[in-house]
């Protein structure tokens, strides 16, 4: 589940948006040989600042038909959902 990057890519980034994801590289490279889940977290938590809600109120949200549900937070309920999978095993 790495990240991975095509250099034609970066070209259509901003300088911040290629620091940030070139800092995400540079971690996932260096982080512990196992260090898929800390990286599902780090994605989780950045839904959660972006939209300034906890995942329990996204979910509470969605169950009251409060929030919509976009290609970005399925994006977001799947990797919450990896989480924790991950976290019961």
């Amino acid at each position: 589940m790495g990240l991975s990057v095509r250099l034609a890519d970066l070209d259509g980034m901003t300088t911040q948006e290629r620091d940030q994801l070139l800092g995400q590289l540079v971690n996932e490279a260096t982080g512990p040989a196992n260090g898929q889940l800390a990286l599902v977290a780090s994605r989780v938590r950045a839904f959660e600042q972006r939209y300034e809600m906890s995942s329990e109120q996204l979910l509470d949200h969605l169950r009251r038909g409060e929030q919509t549900e976009t290609a970005e937070i399925a994006e977001w309920l799947f990797w919450l959902q990896v989480q924790r999978r991950c976290a019961r095993k």
